[in-house]
């Protein structure tokens, strides 16, 4: 019975620690895209993808992407954007971005 709990809080904190990541990933893209972007709200996919530090921080720039989408943090059109293909798309921070990472955060 024992094993059983260790399982399950070791489970438990495992997503904990993952939906953490996720929540970071996703703040720091709002970060990246005014960073990148010339007018501060939007951005390449191009750009976005091909950044030093943009390539080095995100385990998966594209899944990041689609999380953001998701939530209402960023906008593009398509569902999903491939390096090449989809260099021109413009990314763009959608309204009201600050509150949608915080309020994704809790549960």
């Amino acid at each position: 019975m024992l094993n059983v709990t260790n399982n399950a809080s070791n489970s438990a904190s495992l997503v904990n620690n993952h939906e953490k990541r996720i929540e970071a990933e996703l703040e720091q893209l709002v970060i990246d895209i005014r960073r990148l972007g010339p007018s501060g709200d939007t951005v390449s996919f191009g750009e976005l993808f091909d950044d030093d530090d943009v390539q080095n921080y995100y385990e998966a720039l594209v899944g990041t992407l689609k999380c953001a989408k998701k939530r209402g943090i960023i906008k593009f059109k398509g569902q999903m954007l491939l390096k090449g293909m989809h260099d021109s798309v413009t990314i763009s921070i959608a309204d009201g971005a600050e509150s949608a990472t915080k309020s994704s955060a809790q549960p």
